[in-house]
This record gives C-alpha cells, structure tokens and sequence, in this order.
C-alpha cells in the first residue's frame, strides 16, 4: 500500500501539474520528516501545526526549485498534507483506542471516509465557492490559508535572496532555540526538564494568531483553576468540553455560510 501511494503521489504531480520527477520524489523523504515533526508537536500540543508545516514545505521547495511557483505550491502541498494527515490519523487512533475500538475497525472506516469525504467535500466546496479565483481573498470569503500560501509562493520566487536580512535571521535564531531545547529536553534529568518550555507549543505559539494563542492560555489557566477544585470533574469533561466548543465554533461558521448562502440565492 505504501509503495502503490508513493507512485500514484510521484506520478499525478508528474502528470497533472508537469512537475519534474525528480522533484515529485523529493516530497516522499520530505513529508516523511514533515510528518515526524508533526506527530511530535500534537502529541505535546494537541494542536496539530498544519499552517506552519506548510511553510516549512514551501521554504523547503523554494531552496531546491527557487522561481518554480508550481513546485512551490503543489510538491509543498503535497509534503505538508501528508503531515497533516498524520496528526489527523494520530488523533483519531487516540480516540478510537479510548472508546474501544479496534485499528482493524479504524482503518475500515478511515477508508470509507476518505471515498465518502472526497465526494462531498468538493460538492460542498463547489457549492458554496463556484467561482474560487474570484470569490477568494475577498471580503466575504477572506480564506486567510490561502493568502498565506500565495504569499509564500510569490515571496520565494527568487529563492531564499528574496527575503530579508531580519528573516532569515529569525528563521536561524528559532531553529537553533527549537534544536537547543529539543537536545536539552533529551539530554537533562526528568526533575529539571520539568521546568524547561515545550518547543513545540514555544514554536506554535509563535505561528498563531495571537488571539488563539491568547484563547488557548485562558482555556488552561481556567483549566487548572477547575482542577484544583474539582479534580474528578476535570479529569471526565474537560478535555470534552473543549472539543465542544471546537466543533460548535466551527459547525456555527459552516451554518452561516450556508445561511448566508441561502439568503443570497432567495
């Protein structure tokens, strides 16, 4: 199965996007260690980092295919959804294991899921944006993803020359701390990496907006302030209640749109 994925992932970006080959194979390694990070930053976090993966792909394919917007956009994505797929797969065993279900079970279901949400999810799409080039990166429909991966695109045009001094100085300083901290987490004894900050969520914290950032603290401190109280309760609903408040933030976005939607047409 891995070997027939890894074929079909060379040859339709060979095929579909005229990718060299040479390049479509470089996802395969790439996404592999994408997925690696990814697996380690939401088993600390939770959090699966899929906007920060994505550039890490971009700035990746714009070293070794600078000026190639195609490569950029496609082989990165490529990369970097694979690694999403691997935290959403690690979140869903998770899940599966704590209410019984067996892997044989999970993978059927993912399986069908991928066949049924393929389906559905461009009808939906298709539906509410019939028009993507021009109903995206507007006000109605601001898809902030996409202006970030555009960006990426058209900044790393010309390779890393295109950035500034300041950037790829931060991109130095940050990868040197997460590489620090991750040798340091390794390296030192358990009663003193208590203390030490998680890279991973360090890292996260810096690539989200600051109002998920700021939300994400509140949510914990209100956590702690409940489990010092009430440690039972915390322990059976919090994690629940916050996936609650996820879903509902994100079923009630879907409902007005489509509402919205409705509206328009009547």
């Amino acid at each position: 199965g891995f070997v027939l994925a890894i074929i079909l992932v060379v040859s339709l970006q060979a095929l579909l996007f005229g990718i060299n080959l040479w390049m479509a194979l470089l996802t395969i390694p790439l996404a592999i260690c994408l997925a690696a990070v990814a697996a380690r930053v939401v088993g600390a976090t939770g959090i699966p980092p899929i906007g920060a993966i994505g550039q890490l792909s971009q700035l990746s394919f714009g070293i070794v295919a600078p000026g190639q917007v195609p490569i950029n956009l496609m082989s990165a994505n490529t990369a970097g959804g694979s690694a999403g797929q691997c935290t959403d797969l690690m979140n869903d065993f998770k899940v599966g294991r704590a209410i019984g279900a067996t892997p044989r079970k999970q993978l059927i279901a993912q399986t069908l899921g991928i066949f049924v949400g393929s389906i559905v999810g461009v009808l939906a799409y298709m539906a509410l944006i019939p028009d993507p080039q021009s109903m995206l990166l507007t006000e109605e429909w601001p898809a902030p993803a996409v202006a970030t991966w555009k960006a990426v695109a058209q900044t790393l045009t010309h390779g890393l020359d295109s950035l500034s001094a300041s950037i790829r100085w931060a991109i130095f300083i940050g990868g040197l701390a997460g590489l620090l901290l991750g040798i340091l987490d390794s390296t030192l004894p358990a009663h003193r990496t208590r203390y030490m900050p998680s890279a991973a969520a360090l890292g996260l914290a810096f690539v989200l907006p600051a109002s998920v950032s700021l939300m994400m603290a509140l949510g914990a401190v209100l956590t702690w302030l409940v489990n010092c109280r009430w440690p039972s309760l915390t322990e059976r609903f919090a994690i629940t209640a916050a996936a609650g408040l996820i879903a509902g933030e994100s079923i009630t976005g879907v409902g007005a749109s489509l509402w919205q939607m409705v509206g328009n047409v009547g």
